[in-house]
């Protein structure tokens, strides 16, 4: 009460200026692109639509892409007042799979928007069964230098008749990869160069070639848990849930396989803001070191990720451990799981309850089964399905049996077509490849 007071009386008599009015809306209205369906490894191009509201023209002066391996073909343009202009841009597919969003940034002369964000979307498929194949070798235990660990993947196509690998493209340094004798196959095998850590995540790939018309090259994943001599207790390290007040600080123990002792250079953080440094463990033990892991309270909130990096000098290498955890503030609220679901789920169920049927709906869809079918004589299909609310589209493939081989038939694919609250939807489709 006696601030509340205060504050009052300090401020009576004074003139109280007008809140700042809001900016005025920007003019210019950048449309998201769609770039349509693309295999992986294509180079697909988009011409970005953009249309100024206003008289006055708009110059956007650069165009730059999020990520280094997608392009912007126009290195600028002017939108004319009350007009519109188009931006060409490619970006590469590579491993991606599905649906992809691609972002680039535009620099424009308009007032109080000097930059601005477009977007690129597309839908990726693979001629491979497998979209994205891994090798995973597991844990793999080096002793005294020697590397035993070898791994074979089998890639398959329903798409590519007679498909085949052409050839291993490239290879990380500390892997030897060769293809199989049936043509289908890669064996790969762990050479003495391999890093210790872990190695997941798309940080390996070995790459290679394909005869496949619409998909010249894969990448395929290398996953292995590494144990040299020197090991942390574990790997990736939990940070836990953190609230940015107080400190948080973290003991990771790290020993030596043989229990020799062993000497460590100064740790690094990469990618948390923080700090870390190395201790004995305690009670002292051979072969036994403690790294102290400070994490600072100014970062970017969410999750973090980083890796702390032990140099070990006598073995000539670093010792990466992977650290993963929650940044929040303290007013952030955490929600059970559980039961959200459930609320979910109660009122799902009221309102199938008190929901009445829509005739007028289902007169549509009666309709719509009705309606005529393509033109032609060969094989049709007819199908129905709801809750499509993840799906983009349907692939259709014949085969002799059931157990295969599939070989796909439709060129195109068929988009999804979702109608009310069960995004539901009717199909019809003719294989005229059959007449």
């Amino acid at each position: 009460m006696i601030f509340a007071f205060l504050l009052a009386a300090g401020v009576a008599g004074e003139s109280h200026a007008a809140p700042p009015l809001p900016p005025p809306p920007a003019k210019l209205t950048v449309r998201t692109c769609d770039a349509g369906e693309h295999y992986q490894f294509a180079t697909a191009t988009c011409s970005i639509e953009l249309h100024n509201a206003g008289d006055r023209p708009i110059r956007v002066s650069k165009v730059v892409p999020g990520v280094d391996w997608d392009k912007a073909v126009s290195a600028g343009t002017v939108v004319p007042g009350n007009g519109s202009a188009y931006l060409d841009v490619t970006i590469d597919t590579r491993n991606d799979e599905g649906a992809i969003r691609r972002f680039f940034q535009l620099e424009t002369d308009e007032p109080g928007f000097p930059k601005r964000g477009a977007e690129v979307r597309a839908f990726v498929l693979s001629v491979l069964d497998q979209a994205r194949p891994k090798l995973d070798f597991g844990v793999v235990r080096i002793a005294n230098g020697d590397v035993d660990a070898t791994r074979s993947l089998e890639l398959t196509s329903r798409e590519a008749p007679g498909f085949r690998i052409t050839g291993i493209e490239s290879t990380p340094t500390w892997i030897d990869a060769r293809v199989g004798s049936d043509g289908h196959s890669v064996e790969a095998r762990l050479n003495r160069h391999v890093p210790w850590g872990l190695t997941h995540n798309g940080a390996a790939y070995i790459k290679v070639g394909l005869n496949a018309a619409k998909q010249q090259h894969a990448w395929i994943e290398v996953n292995a848990r590494v144990l040299g001599a020197i090991v942390p207790d574990a790997d990736p390290f939990p940070l836990g849930l953190m609230r940015t007040v107080g400190k948080h600080e973290f003991l990771l123990r790290i020993t030596s396989r043989l229990g020799k002792d062993f000497q460590t250079g100064t740790p690094r953080l990469r990618g948390i803001k923080g700090a870390a440094t190395m201790e004995q463990c305690v009670p002292i033990t051979t072969g036994c070191r403690l790294a102290r892991v400070s994490v600072d309270n100014d970062q970017r909130l969410g999750k973090i990720e980083g890796v702390l990096e032990v140099p070990l000098p006598e073995f000539g290498t670093t010792l990466p451990v992977e650290l993963v955890g929650m940044l929040l503030t303290p007013e952030t609220k955490i929600h059970d799981l559980d039961e959200v679901l459930k609320r979910s789920e109660s009122k799902a169920s009221s309102a199938a309850r008190s929901s009445e049927p829509d005739l007028e709906r289902a007169l549509a869809n009666a309709t719509k089964e009705n309606a005529p079918p393509p033109p032609g004589h060969g094989p049709l299909l007819r199908w129905s399905a709801v809750h499509q609310e993840t799906s983009y589209g349907y692939l259709i493939y014949r085969s002799e049996s059931a157990e295969g081989p599939l070989v796909r038939i439709n060129k195109d694919v068929i988009p999804v077509s979702r109608e009310g609250v069960d995004a539901s939807g009717n199909y019809q489709w003719r294989d005229t490849s059959a007449e």
